[in-house]
């Protein structure tokens, strides 16, 4: 029972997470806090704040509840579509398109992503037997600090030429990139 006399089969729902977060402490309960809304820790607190005194047999009650109901889920089949669901139930939609691109690596991304993630020394390599016009679009399609990094490796002559070329360049058409010899790379 829980102090005021509150028998534990009529403790509610909320009022077990609040003991459950209680009980796990700081240390491992961080993670959980971090990704409650405003409203959420408001709401868990409130009960924390009045949940009295709970027995250590309801405590560890609690927590074999816990793991009963997480371990009755059966098979589980981790992929990327079950993942891309249940991050979409809990975050917004930008956040979970930006970490299921990360997570689903070069596959799931266009040839200028696959290019950002070539070894500068690589691509400096291979872009140094192409017109500067075409370095400077490249270069132009990648993060800056890639494109930095690439720059720094090519001649200083050339490179000079592709910044002077960046700087007056002009927006390239789609239907152009998308032809580009690149894509033959990937």
């Amino acid at each position: 029972m829980a102090e005021g006399g509150m028998e534990f089969n009529k403790i509610s729902g909320a009022q077990k997470a609040a003991a459950f977060m209680l009980a796990i402490g700081e240390e491992h309960g961080r993670t959980i806090w971090e990704m409650l809304s405003d409203d959420e820790v408001k709401e868990l607190s409130q009960h924390m704040a009045t949940l009295g005194t709970i027995e250590a047999e309801y405590v560890e009650t609690i927590f074999v509840e816990f793991a009963g109901k997480v371990s009755t889920v059966g098979n589980l089949n981790g992929s990327f579509e079950s993942t891309e669901r249940l991050l979409g139930k809990m975050l917004p939609g930008d956040r979970v398109s930006q970490i299921m691109d990360e997570i689903r690596g070069p596959a799931g991304r266009t040839m200028w992503d696959k290019l950002g993630n070539v070894n500068e020394m690589v691509l400096a390599s291979y872009l140094k037997n192409e017109y500067p016009q075409t370095v400077a679009v490249v270069l132009q399609k990648i993060k800056a600090e890639h494109a930095a990094r690439v720059l720094s490796v090519l001649p200083e002559d050339f490179s000079m030429e592709v910044i002077m070329r960046m700087l007056r360049m002009e927006s390239v058409q789609k239907d152009i990139l998308d032809k580009a010899r690149l894509s033959q790379l990937f």
